[in-house]
This record gives C-alpha cells, sequence and structure tokens, in this order.
C-alpha cells in the first residue's frame, strides 16, 4: 500500500489554502486605509469630589477629508461615592492639531462627562475637528493635570 499520494494530496492542499490566504491578506491592504488608534489620559475632573480616572481617546480619519474624529470615554472616579452624587463629575478635553501639508493650527475644545453622570455638563463623547485637507498631528489635553499628552499622527484621506 503507498501512502504518498495521500501526503503529496495534504501538501497540495495546504498550499492552496495558503496562497488563497496570502491572497485574501493582499485584497486587505488594497482596501481604504481606517486609521483608528487608542490612548489613555490619565486627568483630575474639574470637580473636587469627583477626585481622578482616565479619559480613552481614540482618533479616526473624519467623516469628510477635511476633519478628524475624536470618541471620548471618561471614567472618573472618588472614594466620596456612596449612592447617588449630587454633583457631576466633567473636564474640558483640548485638542491641538497642525495640517502637515497646509501650515493651519488651531485648538479644540470639548466638554466630556464621566460615563456615570446626566446632566447639564453632558455633551456627545466625541468631536470632529475641522483641520483642512491634509495629513494632521493632534494632540490631547485636559484643564487639570494630567498625564499623557497623547498625540496622534493621522494620515490624510
Amino acid at each position: 500500500m503507498n501512502k504518498h499520494p495521500i501526503v503529496s494530496r495534504s501538501l497540495v492542499v495546504s498550499g492552496l489554502l495558503a496562497a488563497a490566504m496570502g491572497l485574501g491578506a493582499a485584497q486587505a491592504s488594497a482596501q481604504d486605509f481606517y486609521y483608528s488608534p487608542q490612548q489613555r489620559i490619565y486627568t483630575l475632573a474639574e470637580v473636587p469630589q469627583c477626585g481622578a480616572g482616565t479619559v480613552d481617546v481614540n482618533v479616526s480619519s473624519g467623516f469628510a477629508p477635511n476633519e478628524v474624529h475624536a470618541n471620548f470615554t471618561t471614567h472618573l472616579y472618588s472614594p466620596a461615592w456612596v449612592g447617588l452624587a449630587n454633583y457631576e463629575c466633567f473636564l474640558t478635553i483640548y485638542a491641538d492639531w497642525v495640517n502637515r501639508e497646509t501650515g493651519a493650527r488651531g485648538t479644540a475644545e470639548h466638554r466630556v462627562a464621566s460615563w456615570r453622570f446626566q446632566g447639564p455638563n453632558v455633551a456627545n463623547p466625541y468631536m470632529d475637528i475641522d483641520t483642512g485637507v491634509g495629513p494632521v498631528t493632534v494632540t490631547f489635553r485636559t484643564d487639570t493635570a494630567h498625564a499623557p499628552s497623547p498625540t496622534f499622527e493621522v494620515p490624510a484621506r
């Protein structure tokens, strides 16, 4: 009984499968580039009772070629929380941006609240920054003590 044809067939099938996977990867790399990294800021809240927390910043190319879209997930924590709090936990985030193609620059400002609170300071947890067409460098910071100030290199769309 000769077992070599089975081994040969399995090698051929394995080779075809690997080639198909390679072709799929090549096609995926030919699709539109979508840029969406995420970084974390450790910060204090504007209201002293809220203590400190984090803001996760997620940046992507905007919905239009001339904008950058930033999402924020804010978690502010306080050891004083027992039951319901009668104050809001929020902070202001600034985005300092430079368009590397045109030289245009600016600062965008947005107030975000911790996920736990609903009130007059609650706003959409995202902002669209009109930067003009071209690659953009954007650095985020808060209005209170924080570290780090994450910088994103957003490619032109």
